[in-house]
């Protein structure tokens, strides 16, 4: 059986450093975060810079802003979870079995990720090559971690709390290098530090070397837990967080200043795309559907969202950002932009085998912006697919549409091939020879057909209260193409108006 190892990920005064990945400049100054409702706000989260000028967690913001060239900013919940999310993107590339021990709350400002390395080193290498690699990418992702792997999860997540940097703990070793750590790398109730400190215990190796009866008769079964934990003996349960297979991906951006140009929003859309087709192909998918929410500046429309699903799922990103641009120029916000959603709908990837003697089709995606281009065109209303409507009306019927899969119905083996009547628009006018109710003959182009089978009339009218109303007599006809050198009959739908007292041919029998 494979000895088991563990990698810590732990990012302190997360709130902090997120503020520091998006506003380089900032980077260089001391950061106090505020959280509450104002006026009874209080210090969150600080940077070390802020840290060694003095500032305490639990400050009142006039405390805060009394301090010197200090940045104090409202905590933004929105940018730590993008923030955390991109934080758990960079994990998993490491590892799928990840579990959150903190995350950003109410009360904690650190983020920490234990992550199951096990059997990895053929793979990925020793694990200081790991930890590297992993802080490499959070580096360029703007977040200073730090990391420790070890056997024992606990002590793993201690050392990564407590050392700034790689820290690699041997087998065997656990104890040794905690002993160094501060108590504050524990989760301790505020009775046992001010117990500890009493007994003048600060570091996790005193905690470690007290008898082990005597801790646990003065302050019970904790005593147990937290000795083991400072031996690095105290074992975890790892519990993966796993998340749905379906689950959309997510990105969002805040803009600085209001945008109204479609140009910039589509540089920035394109940043996001690439991000969730990057998350997107790590699992395999493609993307079936791309909403995308416009935040607003105007009062009135908050938000402005648009969906763009191609026909089959896509993972061409040109293809994708093609589409989201032609849907923006044909609706686009009402006011200039100062926030951006998208939402990517993963789905499996569709792959087609065809045949040798198949005629080649066009590729889906650029049929799909060819059909893009149409809508903002002609209009959205004509382009599709037609589908009747349920009327006794001729010819109602709306456009839809496209499917997005066309197959034809087999039975036995063998293909079944729906008869399809071709509507002719104009109808074209024709003379009929008729023999008391019989149908005889039907003169078309000039010639006259004999007319083999006849059934009908079938006679409707309707919205007679209205300026549309209409009134026919309709026949189904077969006719004899003799004259016309075809071998095969002719089968065709004829109308006569009433009011006009006219024939009309108005469709043709595939």
């Amino acid at each position: 059986m494979l000895a088991p190892l563990y990698l810590c990920l732990h990012v302190r005064d997360f709130p902090a450093q997120t503020l520091e990945r998006l506003r380089p400049e900032l980077r260089q100054r001391p950061i106090a975060i505020l959280d509450g409702v104002p006026p009874l706000e209080t210090v969150f989260a600080l940077n070390d810079r802020a840290r060694s000028l003095g500032l305490e967690f639990g400050m009142a913001r006039l405390q805060a802003e009394s301090f010197s060239g200090v940045a104090v900013a409202r905590r933004v919940r929105q940018q730590e979870n993008s923030a955390f999310l991109m934080l758990r993107q960079c994990a998993e590339r490491f590892s799928p079995r990840i579990e959150v021990l903190t995350s950003p709350g109410e009360k904690n400002s650190g983020a920490t990720l234990v992550l199951d390395i096990s059997s990895s080193e053929r793979l990925l290498g020793t694990p200081q090559q790991i930890a590297e690699a992993l802080r490499n990418k959070l580096n360029a992702a703007g977040l200073e971690p730090s990391l420790a792997t070890s056997g024992n999860a606990n002590a793993a997540v201690l050392a990564a709390r407590g050392c700034p940097g790689i820290t690699v703990i041997p087998p065997g070793e656990e104890a040794q290098k905690l002993a160094p750590l501060s108590l504050a790398v524990l989760d301790l109730e505020p009775e046992q530090e001010e117990t500890f400190e009493t007994w003048g215990i600060k570091t996790l190796g005193a905690l470690a070397a007290l008898p082990q009866k005597a801790l646990i008769a003065r302050i019970g079964q904790a005593g147990y837990r937290l000795q083991a934990l400072s031996r690095g003996e105290y074992e975890h349960l790892l519990v993966p967080a796993e998340g749905t297979a379906d689950a959309a991906f997510n990105e969002n951006v805040e803009l600085e200043h209001p945008v109204d140009l479609l140009e910039p929003l589509l540089f920035l859309l394109s940043r996001m795309l690439d991000q969730i087709l990057e998350r997107a192909a790590e699992r395999a998918f493609a993307i079936a559907s791309v909403e995308t929410r416009l935040k607003l500046q105007s009062a009135q429309d908050q938000e402005h969202r648009r969906v763009v699903r191609p026909a089959l799922p896509e993972r061409n990103h040109a293809t994708l950002l093609k589409l989201i641009q032609l849907d923006l120029e044909m609706y686009p916000p009402h006011a200039a932009v100062v926030a951006l959603h998208m939402r990517g709908q993963p789905a499996r990837p569709q792959s087609v085998q065809h045949g040798l003697f198949v005629p080649q089709t066009p590729e889906a995606g650029r049929l799909e912006v060819l059909l893009a281009r149409l809508r903002k065109l002609v209009g959205e209303d004509r382009v599709g697919a037609p589908e009747l409507l349920d009327s006794h009306r001729p010819d109602a019927f709306r456009m839809t549409a496209f499917p997005s899969n066309t197959y034809s119905a087999q039975a036995d083996g063998r293909r079944i091939y729906a008869s399809a009547l071709r509507i002719l628009r104009p109808p074209r006018a024709v003379r009929v020879e008729m023999e008391q109710t019989r149908m005889i003959t039907l003169s078309l182009g000039g010639r006259k057909l004999r007319v083999d089978k006849a059934s009908g009339p079938w006679k409707t009218s309707g919205e007679w209260w209205t300026h549309t109303e209409w009134c026919r007599e309709e026949w189904d006809v077969t006719l004899d193409t003799t004259l016309l050198q075809e071998q095969e009959k002719l089968h065709c739908r004829v109308a006569y108006d009433p009011g006009a007292r006219c024939w009309y041919l108005t469709g043709i029998y595939d």
